[in-house]
């Protein structure tokens, strides 16, 4: 960040850029489940280490635009979009070291703003981006918890697609908890402030589902 501080880097509004656009699988964090969910089917996949990632499906076609991408509002993104181009080294590994994506923006939606200004303080733009980051993180450790007791207890299952989908689209494997686990053993290891963050993501897990039938639709369409 002191680097950026004394640069002419500009960041712009997040649907300027490409990963915005386009991106497939974003990581989310279990308390901003209930916001994506009627968009978006939040599952578990794995990443490129082979860890299980919380992710909401925003797409199933790696072709083209994520469906309605144009008239969404910066609300209705995952956090880690929100905060783009800014991200963290690697979230999955626990490492929040904050950088700078420079990745140029695909769209140049407006004039872009720098990060800081002439006395050092961070501009809003900049300042609205890493608070998402910082919302983020905050939950990041519950999601942890929550998906170990889950994978000890045996409570997640795979979700099931047709093969002819799953092949023409190259999907993962997807996993969510079960329509009926033991609450007690799955939220005996969290904080007990947290249960109501991640009682709220099991019922929003679960209504998320519904909207793979839509994705479906739109990428058959496209």
């Amino acid at each position: 960040m002191e680097e950026l501080g004394a640069s002419a880097q500009r960041i712009y509004d997040p649907f300027a850029y490409r990963p915005v656009l386009r991106e497939r699988f974003a990581p989310v964090s279990v308390a901003e489940a209930f916001t994506l969910a009627p968009r978006c089917p939040i599952v578990w996949r794995r990443n490129a280490q082979g860890d299980l990632q919380l992710v909401a499906i925003r797409s199933l076609n790696p072709e083209a635009e994520v469906p309605g991408i144009h008239t969404l509002p910066r609300e209705g993104l995952p956090l880690l979009l929100q905060a783009f181009p800014f991200r963290f080294r690697d979230a999955d590994a626990g490492d929040y070291e904050i950088g700078l994506d420079r990745s140029a923006p695909a769209r140049e939606r407006d004039i872009g703003s720098y990060i800081f200004d002439g006395r050092g303080e961070l501009l809003p733009g900049a300042e609205m981006k890493l608070r998402a980051l910082e919302e983020f993180r905050r939950e990041s450790e519950v999601g942890k918890a929550l998906l170990q007791a889950a994978l000890h207890h045996g409570f997640l299952e795979p979700v099931v697609l047709p093969e002819a989908i799953r092949t023409r689209y190259l999907l993962p494997d997807f996993m969510v908890v079960v329509s009926e686990p033991d609450d007690a053993l799955l939220l005996q290891d969290l904080p007990k402030d947290r249960w109501m963050t991640a009682m709220r993501f099991l019922t929003a897990q679960r209504l998320s589902l519904y909207q793979m039938a839509r994705l479906i639709t739109w990428a058959e369409a496209a």
